[in-house]
């Protein structure tokens, strides 16, 4: 009777490991089926806003460099471009080619900077020129750019975006 109470407990035991270990097996996590998090340029360039910016990064043939690791992109949305007297892309797409990519490179900074981080003073853009910032308590000025919406996370960096285009000016 021992022997058999026994091998019943054993059985058991075995059977509730099996299961066990395919129940814990189940639930990992398959890498297909996790949301991946967009990239800077997937979010310009899946977005309604930007259609001019899309069309000058495009154009520029900047795609890639919104691909990079830690940026922060500075990106003026189609109402930015009209406050700034801008009413087609085709004002900056007729520019020379260096003349694009430097007006890309404007609106990047080569480190990663959430909105409350970004220092007082001037920063450098990836073009190489410096892009005044003024803080008045919580509102920071890029230039003469207000920030409209804040802390767009993508996969490889920060999106603010900005009402009107920078200028040195």
């Amino acid at each position: 009777m021992k022997k058999s109470r026994l091998n019943h407990f054993t059985i058991l035991f075995y059977f509730l490991s099996v299961v066990a270990i395919f129940g814990l097996a189940s639930c990992q996590e398959d890498d297909a089926d996790l949301v991946k998090p967009k990239t800077i340029a997937e979010i310009i360039s899946q977005s309604n806003d930007f259609t001019f910016f899309q069309e000058i990064v495009r154009t520029a043939k900047m795609s890639d460099a919104l691909r990079t690791e830690n940026l922060t992109l500075l990106a003026p949305n189609d109402a930015a471009f009209r406050a700034s007297g801008i009413s087609s892309a085709s004002a900056i797409t007729s520019l020379p080619a260096d003349s694009m990519v430097s007006f890309v490179n404007y609106h990047i900074l080569g480190k990663r900077y959430e909105y409350k981080d970004i220092p007082a003073g001037s920063v450098k853009a990836m073009n190489g020129m410096d892009i005044r910032v003024t803080k008045q308590d919580t509102i920071i000025i890029l230039n003469k750019a207000d920030v409209r919406l804040k802390n767009v996370n993508a996969d490889n960096g920060i999106v603010h975006v900005i009402d009107r285009l920078l200028t040195d000016k």
